[in-house]
């Protein structure tokens, strides 16, 4: 997978979590992690184009 299409994949992800069903401690957690992997893919992109 490309690391736009896991950008997308993840965007999905984090709208769908608040609505999961899951205790709020899990779903925090969840946010954290899949925000951390927004982060890393998009500082990675950025300085792979530059």
């Amino acid at each position: 997978m490309s690391r736009p299409s896991i950008l997308i994949l993840l965007g999905i992800l984090v709208i769908l979590t608040p609505f999961s069903g899951l205790p709020i401690n899990i779903r925090t957690s969840l946010l954290v992690v899949f925000g951390a992997y927004v982060l890393g893919i998009g500082l990675s992109l950025r300085t792979h184009r530059e």
